[in-house]
């Protein structure tokens, strides 16, 4: 801007005019004791500068949007790969579940020949032997199938069952109780439909990311509460660490965010986990909020779904 009002108030002939810019009327009379070539020299210098100086904003511009493009990229592909390790975690854990299954049988009935055979053979040693290691390799057997599975005390048709959302955060909240020395208050008080949805991977991420990061960040207690009736279903995940630090707080959800004044710097990350949790979350048609508790001193994270959206998945 300093420089278009220099190049206009060295226009001698516009000024004399009264043509020029209102504001550059104001410093021509800076000029007035500089010879003609010296103010034309000024002048050119002026507008090459000023066309130089646009130039390098937009290069900036570019730079700048390209920068952020690319981290988004890198964000998405990072999710993209964690998705595809569930689908196949997941499906390696049906094929687990559904082999220990199938497997079941035939190692019970060979556990039950070894049994009779040891009783034929009690009295030779060396064949005795034998079939008792015959039946210890059988429990092993059984004992890996069952750890193989992803929960050896659900039926095997668990891992596509469908759920009611209070039974979603459950087993979430129950996994997290395993590992874990933090209280976990689930309030489901209001929770009216019991509707059930399909069992969705993404949905288990996103909501498992908005609750390991209420863990992360809390000190002693999370707290989570279900909310839902014919319209609507909402999840409301506090936890009563320090909040969101307000230098980050409006861009919540985007990638690779750090705050510039961290307490616990030990606990910070990169911001993938709740850009992953937000992202996997608003695919299923959830909106998101993230703030700062008006009850609690830590950090809230709001999830709402039109039913009819959310029963539609």
């Amino acid at each position: 801007m300093t420089l278009f009002l220099i190049m206009n108030a060295t226009d001698i002939q516009f000024q004399e005019m009264n043509s020029g810019n209102v504001l550059s009327q104001y410093i021509t009379p800076l000029f007035s004791g500089l010879s003609d070539n010296t103010i034309h020299v000024i002048e050119r210098g002026a507008w090459w500068l000023h066309i130089l100086g646009i130039l390098i904003f937009l290069n900036y511009l570019a730079m700048s949007f390209g920068t952020q493009s690319r981290l988004r990229r890198e964000a998405l592909a990072k999710m993209e790969e964690v998705m595809a390790t569930e689908h196949e975690l997941l499906s390696l854990g049906g094929q687990a579940a559904a082999a220990a299954h199938s497997l079941g049988t035939p190692l019970s009935t060979i556990k039950i020949i070894a049994h009779d055979l040891e009783k034929q053979f009690k009295n030779q040693d060396d064949i005795k032997k034998d079939i008792e290691l015959l039946s210890s390799q059988v429990e092993r057997c059984n004992e890996i199938l069952k750890r193989l599975t992803l929960n050896p005390v659900e039926e095997d048709d668990f891992i596509d069952k469908d759920l009611s959302m209070k039974d979603y955060l459950s087993e979430i909240i129950s996994s997290f109780k395993e590992i874990s020395q933090k209280r976990f208050v689930f309030n489901h008080d209001q929770f009216s439909n019991l509707k059930k949805i399909t069992k969705s991977i993404e949905i288990v991420y996103g909501l498992r990311n908005f609750i390991g990061n209420a863990n992360k960040f809390s000190k002693e207690a999370i707290y989570i509460n279900l909310k839902s009736d014919s319209e609507i279903t909402e999840i409301i995940i506090e936890d009563d660490g320090n909040g969101y630090p307000k230098d980050v707080l409006s861009k919540i959800g985007e990638p690779y965010l750090r705050s510039k004044d961290l307490t616990e710097k030990s606990k910070a990350g990169l911001g993938l986990g709740l850009f992953i949790g937000k992202t996997l979350l608003e695919k299923n048609f959830a909106s998101i909020n993230c703030r700062n508790s008006k009850t609690r001193r830590g950090a809230e994270v709001i999830i709402k779904w039109s039913n009819k959206d959310l029963f539609n998945i």
